[in-house]
């Protein structure tokens, strides 16, 4: 067993062996929580989604990763590829850390096309003898082919004075002949932001504009992965905030997931137009680091790392950690954020939940008739995944407490959302060791990990009490 300490975290790649890198894949394949359709490393860990794009009329996305351990150690980027978002190709790795500005890691960034090219623009992290970092932005460029060419040069070469190193997670994007990025920073009194800068060409050079004014000042500690879309005529800016006071927007994580909606952007004054109030993307319990992208026809994705900084999960002892959600597109109803998963290539044959065992890869829809209270369990005997519906209250409890392996004791192990008034519709996707539960068409959702002990006899069970018409499709990778 590897000792995890600095020294080891940012040992180069090459002092690993073939021999170690094959037997950490070997075991993910073989592990009971290998996972059939989601995005998952082939060793070690993957976290945040980086460079989600659609160029060269495929999809592109890359994956921030440390092969060699469960662990947040030396960063690079792995590239995968899709022609539906469903089935995705492995090309390897496309950004490998190295001197001089990426020694410590290739951290996250984003993608944009331009003409026939894709341009990557990322953080790149250094290491001090003192225990600092330095942060900068660097920039890449991707032919159609997929040959990479790394900018020799910095495109912004250190955070602006009065903030500190903790500058990261580009988001690069175009409007009316410019280029923007938004990048998450930390102010030197410990107050979190998003810097916006603009350029002439995406090689630069780039100004700062300012903070980005989305209606509140500060946030936190620290503002991560800042990133903003159109949907449906309105502005999206989804970013993770930590520390942030529960008093603003509660939250049941250690670091939630937000969004705001707004009427426009003024890019001139870096700031929001009539900002809505902050929102959590996800309610559940592991969803992080959310990254958008607009496809060919102008529709807005969304897709998440399915896990948290500074948490272990029990795939860790097996050598591998973490997923990422299932893509889903985004709409605006009635002024609320929807998130419809895309599933449409992996949805098999028709099965029935009540009577059926679950094979942990299945998706369910579940019809609630308005104002019924009750229990749905998924599991066998010894543990299971709990819903209850409560029609008098309005509210929908997750509870992972039973549902195998136990991790993140620190936190709470129940969820709980608020429903509007009246009948319900749950879709619930189930794949071995992570579900996704979208609640009455998208609006509200609540993402998590669990792990079973014994995943080979879990079924359905559901409280008569709840009137519920229950239907299930296998999914099939």
């Amino acid at each position: 067993m590897i000792k995890w300490d600095q020294a080891q975290r940012y040992a180069p790649y090459q002092s690993y062996s073939p021999a170690y890198l094959a037997g950490l894949q070997k075991q993910q394949r073989q592990s009971a929580w290998h996972q059939g359709y989601h995005i998952q490393p082939t060793s070690g860990l993957i976290n945040d989604p980086n460079g989600f794009a659609y160029f060269n009329h495929q999809w592109h996305l890359f994956k921030q990763q440390f092969p060699f351990g469960p662990v947040h150690g030396l960063k690079s980027w792995g590239h995968l590829t899709s022609a539906d978002l469903n089935h995705w190709s492995d090309l390897g790795t496309a950004l490998t850390p190295h001197a001089p500005y990426t020694t410590h890691g290739v951290y996250s960034g984003s993608a944009l096309p331009v003409k026939d090219r894709l341009f990557l623009m990322y953080t790149g992290n250094v290491r001090t003898p003192a225990g600092g970092r330095k942060s900068t932005q660097l920039g890449a460029w991707m032919t159609k082919n997929g040959r990479i060419t790394e900018l020799p040069a910095p495109l912004i070469a250190a955070p602006p004075s009065g903030y500190t190193a903790h500058f990261r997670d580009p988001q690069v994007l175009k409007h009316a002949g410019a280029y923007f990025a938004l990048i998450g920073a930390q102010r030197t009194d410990r107050k979190g932001q998003i810097l916006v800068y603009k350029a002439p060409a995406p090689t630069g050079p780039w100004r700062l504009i300012g903070p980005l004014d989305f209606g509140r000042t500060t946030l936190g500690y620290m503002i991560e992965c800042p990133n903003l879309t159109l949907v449906d005529g309105k502005v999206v800016l989804l970013f993770c905030p930590q520390g942030m006071d529960q008093a603003v927007c509660p939250y049941p994580n250690r670091y939630p997931n937000t969004f705001v909606i707004a009427a426009g952007i003024d890019w001139q004054r870096a700031a929001l137009i009539a900002p809505g109030p902050l929102q959590l993307l996800d309610g559940g319990f592991d969803n992080y680091a959310a990254q958008v992208a607009r496809g060919p026809r102008r529709e807005s994705l969304v897709v998440s790392w399915m896990g948290l900084p500074d948490v272990t999960y029990p795939s860790d002892q097996e050598g591998w950690q973490g997923c990422y959600s299932l893509v889903r597109r985004l709409h605006i109803q009635n002024g609320r954020l929807t998130q419809t998963p895309l599933d449409a290539p992996l949805v098999g044959a028709p099965f029935a939940p009540l009577r059926d065992k679950l094979n942990l890869q299945e998706k369910l829809t579940i019809s609630i008739p308005a104002t019924r209270s009750g229990r749905i369990r998924l599991g066998n005997a010894q543990e299971g995944l709990t819903l209850v519906v409560d029609g008098t209250a309005n509210t929908l409890m997750i509870d992972r407490s039973q549902a195998g392996v136990p991790f993140a004791e620190d936190a709470k192990a129940t969820r709980t959302l608020h429903l509007d008034p009246g009948p319900h519709t749950f879709t619930l996707w189930l794949d071995h060791s992570s579900f996704e539960l979208a609640v009455d068409c998208g609006q509200a959702f609540a993402s998590g990990r669990i792990f079973p002990r014994d995943p080979t006899h879990w079924r359905l069970s559901c409280d008569a009490a709840l009137g519920a018409n229950i239907s299930g499709q296998r999914l099939a990778f």
